[in-house]
């Protein structure tokens, strides 16, 4: 009996290798585009416990390990052993097994509700044809209405 090819054991799961080779090509796209684009560690190091990240962009950031529970107890010289992983997208202590991902790491420090608002601030300064026909047509009607001089809707009861 002939061992059984991955690409076989594949194609017994109903993939083709059509299929196979697209998803590689969008795996290969998307990794691409995490490479340019995802925050990339270029050098770590510990000093009294704070540990500064240097990022790709020419960025950088300090933080205290120890607000994440698996660090709490850890003495200075272990949190001294940080080093980027790989290409940079996690930071790892090799002698402790421990590892942080970047831009999950960017975004505990900097907080979902940071997140949420700026990206709703960034969505609202996106214009468009539609967005620019409107503004032109209320602009011609007088504009908007002050707050106070706003007439309720006919469907409220005052």
């Amino acid at each position: 009996m002939e061992p059984i090819t991955t690409f076989e054991a594949l194609e017994a799961l109903g993939f083709t290798k059509k299929e196979l080779e697209r998803q590689f090509r969008e795996a290969t796209r998307r990794g691409e585009e995490e490479l340019k684009f995802a925050p990339r560690a270029v050098g770590a190091n510990a000093e009294k416990g704070l540990v500064t990240v240097n990022l790709r962009s020419g960025w950088s950031f300090t933080f205290d390990p120890r607000t994440f529970k698996q660090f709490r107890d850890l003495t200075d010289e272990q949190i001294a052993g940080v080093k980027p992983l790989g290409l940079g997208f996690a930071l790892e202590w090799p002698t402790l097994d421990l590892h942080l991902d970047i831009g999950g790491l960017i975004y505990d420090l900097i907080g979902p509700k940071f997140f949420e608002i700026e990206t709703a601030r960034r969505r609202g300064e996106v214009t468009s044809e539609k967005k620019k026909a409107a503004s032109q047509t209320n602009g011609k009607l007088g504009g908007r209405p002050k707050m106070g001089l706003r007439k309720p809707p006919n469907s409220c009861k005052i």
